[in-house]
């Protein structure tokens, strides 16, 4: 199989271009090393929303290609407060008071490996908290993520890795606004592009979008469904398989195109997200660790997802994105 990997830019920013027989990936560490596309090449169809200028990615850079949040989602007023120390966030969605979606999605990271094979394409990317004196006046711990990209065969795979270099324990939190195109097929028709998400349970949201506690059932998301004329932005707690893994599905008849998007056990949540108009051609699967505001939840920690890490300690997260045709 034919692999590369080569330097590249996308609205004149520096980008690493990957590539295989069936992708091609494209990845901005600039912007918070998102990966801005993502093609499936028998067909030539990009499954991420993908900006066509820079103007419109900055109105609302949540909205393309898979940005990192580091914690996901909402804190209420911006403030929690974990063994002792009380963490402040900056609000960011004044309107409702929440801090929102963390603080590494903005941030210029490193490449620190790009490489290629017979098998697969990869770049790792990584950043460390030490040289972010805004992260550390927030988040007072030093630690690194770093995050292997991998193309190989008709997969995308996305591994996380954090490390707690200081001499406390840190609370860990991570998720991903991957935002695919909705629907894939070129007629718009939002009808005949189902999805589906492994969760037979739903939070319950505040007025200001924050989980109240309490977990109603459903059933509406677990079968194949539209999101047209609807507008959704729900959290549901992720179900796992026997693999314990977690895994979402968007199946387009019109494209002749399956999508598999599957995390491992770290992931608990799943947020789902259409935009806020039916003009919006956008679908967000969001896989959570821990659920929106989960260190203000008084909840245990399986059910919140909330998790920290010990002083030196290493987690790693592993995440899919399997393409194919229906």
């Amino acid at each position: 199989m034919s692999c590369t990997v080569e330097k590249s830019r996308f609205l004149n920013e520096e980008a690493i271009l990957l590539t295989n027989e069936s992708l091609e990936a494209l990845l901005v560490p600039g912007w918070g090393s998102n990966l801005i596309s993502l093609k499936w090449k028998p067909s030539g169809l990009n499954l991420l929303k993908t900006p066509e200028t820079k103007e419109e990615y900055d109105a609302n850079p949540y909205l393309f290609g898979i940005p990192i949040l580091f914690p996901p989602n909402r804190i209420d007023h911006g403030r929690f407060t974990y063994e002792g120390k009380t963490y402040q966030l900056p609000i960011n969605e004044k309107p409702l008071q929440n801090h929102l979606h963390g603080f590494l999605n903005d941030k210029k990271w490193t490449v620190k490996k790009a490489e290629a094979d017979e098998e697969s394409s990869m770049v790792q990317t990584m950043l460390q908290s030490d040289d972010h004196p805004d992260i550390q006046s927030i988040f007072p711990h030093s630690f690194s993520i770093v995050i292997t990209y991998r193309l190989k065969e008709n997969h995308l795979e996305m591994d996380a890795a954090v490390v707690n270099h200081g001499t406390e324990p840190m609370p860990l939190g991570l998720g991903y606004h991957t935002s695919f195109r909705y629907p894939f097929n070129d007629e718009g028709d939002k009808t005949q592009c189902l999805f589906s998400l492994p969760a037979s349970k739903q939070w319950v949201l505040s007025d200001r979008l924050l989980p109240t506690g309490e977990l109603r059932p459903t059933e509406e998301f677990k079968k194949g469904r539209t999101a047209a004329g609807e507008r959704l932005d729900d959290i549901l707690a992720a179900e796992l398989d026997q693999e314990e893994k977690s895994t979402a599905d968007i199946c387009d008849r019109l494209a002749d195109i399956r999508v598999q998007y599957q995390c491992d056990k770290h992931f608990k949540h799943w947020v789902v997200f259409n935009g806020k108009s039916d003009r919006d051609d956008l679908l967000c699967l969001e896989p959570y660790t821990w659920v929106t505001n989960a260190p203000n939840l008084e909840l245990p920690r399986d059910v919140t997802g909330f998790e920290a890490l010990k002083p030196q300690e290493e987690a790693t997260m592993r995440s899919k994105i399997i393409i194919g045709g229906v």
